[in-house]
């Protein structure tokens, strides 16, 4: 049996940088053993997985996501490179909306429920926005002082003056502000002992932050540490930006309706630029995060 199978690179517009996921366009048929063979053979942070939904009144098709090592419930930059792949591969829709763009929605099917996808073309790269679980936080789950601990610094270095605690929009993540984003850059965590720390709080990474960037224009500079779930250190975290948004929406530093960047991957020479939003709802908070991204490899994976 031949599998076809796509590296994409998510937030990105030029191959070989942002964060690559690999996609399985056509999953149908495949055991969750193979599935985690493959992304295992990949190599990629997630490997996604496109399936057929499993009610389809409610969802277009489904996505289930693999690191080298296990399952994870969501992957931000996995579905911005599956939807993207997919549109570039002809596979979805686009009507002309009243700007003049080419612009589509769909439904996903994951293990944290039916998200909605917006995706459309921009100066011949396609992007996709993924609205992404809705929001919780966990207050009081660890102090400054571990937080320093854990990551080798100074508790001086640590901004007090932006949120530091857990939240979630898909994954629970543990999110620590940092002076500048010299500090950010300089970091070097024991990630065994990170790893340990993450499993204990049932989060799936720390993700380190602060404001600014190295490039004008951006408004966060991030490193995403995910050794608890196989991916010493990531180039591009879609899920955690969510619920980083989230999380700098409830504690007022940012505004809803206006869209942020967070740049992420420069130590890694993978840069990458995650565009995240909140949105007040009659019902509650909406998170969203948008990319572009390119298919940087096609084949043939025989099982």
């Amino acid at each position: 049996m031949a599998k076809t199978v796509w590296l994409v690179d998510a937030f990105t517009n030029r191959p070989l940088t942002g964060n690559p996921a690999g996609v399985v366009p056509d999953a149908d048929g495949l055991s969750a053993a193979q599935m985690q063979s493959i992304a295992s053979e990949l190599h990629a942070s997630e490997t996604a997985f496109v399936l057929s939904a499993k009610d389809s009144r409610q969802a277009d098709f489904r996505l289930r996501y693999f690191t080298p090592t296990s399952e994870v419930d969501l992957c931000g930059h996995a579905t911005i490179g599956s939807v993207s792949g997919l549109l570039a591969a002809g596979r979805l829709m686009t009507g002309v909306d009243a700007a003049g763009a080419q612009v589509g929605e769909c439904k996903i099917e994951t293990n944290v429920g039916v998200l909605p996808i917006r995706y459309g073309w921009s100066d011949g790269q396609p992007w996709a926005e993924m609205g992404q679980a809705r929001p919780q936080f966990r207050d009081g789950a660890f102090d400054a002082l571990t937080a320093a601990q854990m990551l080798g610094i100074s508790v001086a270095l640590i901004d007090d003056d932006l949120p530091m605690g857990m939240s979630y929009t898909g994954l629970w993540d543990v999110f620590v502000p940092l002076r500048t984003v010299a500090t950010v850059q300089q970091l070097q965590p024991d990630l065994g002992r990170l790893s340990a720390w993450n499993q204990s709080l049932g989060a799936a990474s720390t993700h380190v932050y602060a404001r600014g960037g190295v490039e004008p224009g951006h408004d966060f500079h991030t490193r995403d540490f995910s050794p608890a779930v196989g991916v010493p250190e990531d180039p591009a975290t879609g899920t955690a930006t969510g619920a980083l948004t989230a999380l700098l929406y409830r504690s007022h530093v940012i505004d809803a309706g206006a869209t942020f960047a967070f740049e992420q991957g420069y130590e890694m020479g993978r840069s990458s630029v995650v565009y995240g939003r909140a949105a007040r709802l009659d019902d509650g908070l909406a998170v969203y995060v948008r990319g572009t991204a390119v298919v940087s490899l096609t084949g043939q994976l025989h099982l």
